[in-house]
């Protein structure tokens, strides 16, 4: 069955407001990922050459898991304004209920869901991947990254401390290079004038190359210290991102293998994967009763409180993730009983504002 013309009329507003909050939200993201980009190349722990690949995958990744909340958004402007021009009110003097504008609706909600299903499950994992390999080809070139210049970095290992002053011209090489470590036995001080980083291909070990430098050892307050000069010496360096690492990981994982595992962390990451398509459906069915206002109060009157309504929403799915994960609920529960939530409220506003459940069937023969 092709749309009619209210279901046009209605899909072109709907659309073309959509399409500015998508707008709007991939500048906000563009933004924030570009920002954290280049501290993070400031800071030498990425090459400058990967900025740009790693913000279209940042963004991309971003505006994929926001998704739900722009047609949430766009639902809620594009009533708005049929509510401020009373266009609604003159819908309902001609039958138009609820259940009829949910079916004009059905055209961008559903389509929406699928591709939302697509992304989430093919497509994220893909980038989540993809962000990984750029990122482990640059810990494995010659290029430094993982030490900041002018902050000091504590290993976790041997409570080493590293610290450089500055970065040569072409980042290949680190300049007035100071670390220290303490023991039982004394204090371990190298100094250097240069250092240059070292990958070793078998085990993804990082190393310092400390070149033209001087070694002290021995215990504070004593004289008895040994003193070294040497041209090259090799220091290890900490790895500080193996959480982080580990988190991405499961994010890269086939949507297929989550599915097929008995680890309650992954079937809990499928389980949210799952939940985007979900939120599109249950945030739109949400969004007519919650937009509803009279024309005095303007466009933009429910749009805190939907906003609100969210960002409860969003947050109650992390913490479900994490109770699933962690084993706090049953297998059987996981994470549905937070979509549950947006329905009742949904039926609660319906039921105040249509005086009753049966209403919305009202109008469904009007074009």
């Amino acid at each position: 069955m092709l749309p009619g013309v209210l279901d046009r009329y209605l899909l072109r507003e709907l659309l073309r407001t959509q399409l500015a909050v998508l707008l709007v939200l991939l500048l906000i993201i563009l933004g924030g990922v570009l920002a954290r980009m280049l501290r993070e190349a400031a800071e030498g722990r990425i090459p400058s050459d990967l900025i740009m690949p790693l913000l279209l995958f940042g963004s991309l990744r971003g505006l994929i898991l926001l998704f739900p909340i722009a047609l949430f958004v766009a639902l809620m402007l594009t009533l708005g304004r049929l509510y401020q021009d009373s266009e609604m009110s003159a819908l309902r003097a001609c039958g138009v209920g609820p259940l009829r504008l949910y079916q004009a609706f059905a055209w961008v909600i559903i389509p929406s869901m699928g591709l939302a299903a697509v992304l989430v499950f093919w497509v994220s994992p893909t980038v989540v991947s993809l962000m990984e390999q750029l990122r482990t080809q640059a810990l494995q070139r010659s290029e430094l990254v993982g030490i900041s210049p002018g902050r000091f970095l504590i290993a976790r290992q041997d409570a080493r401390v590293f610290y450089i002053e500055s970065l040569s011209e072409d980042r290949r090489r680190m300049e007035a290079v100071f670390t220290q470590r303490r023991d039982a036995k004394g204090t371990d001080i190298v100094v250097a004038r240069q250092a240059e980083q070292y990958v070793d291909e078998t085990t993804g070990q990082r190393f310092l190359v400390l070149l033209d430098g001087y070694r002290y050892q021995g215990i504070p307050g004593q004289g008895a210290y040994q003193i070294m000069a040497f041209e090259r010496y090799g220091v290890r360096v900490p790895e500080t991102s193996g959480g982080a690492n580990r988190r991405q990981n499961r994010d890269a994982l086939p949507s297929h293998q989550l599915w097929r595992s008995e680890d309650p962390a992954l079937r809990a990451e499928w389980q949210w994967r799952a939940s985007v398509p979900l939120s599109v459906l249950v945030l739109s069915l949400l969004a007519l009763p919650l937009a509803h206002t009279s024309p005095r109060k303007g466009r933009y009157a429910k749009l805190a409180a939907g906003i609100l309504v969210y960002v409860v929403y969003a947050n109650l799915l992390i913490l479900a993730k994490s109770w699933y994960a962690d084993g706090y609920t049953p297998a059987w529960l996981g994470m549905n009983w937070v979509h549950l939530l947006p329905v009742l409220l949904m039926l609660a506003l319906l039921y105040q504002q249509q005086g009753g459940f049966w209403q919305p069937l009202r109008g469904m023969g009007h074009r």
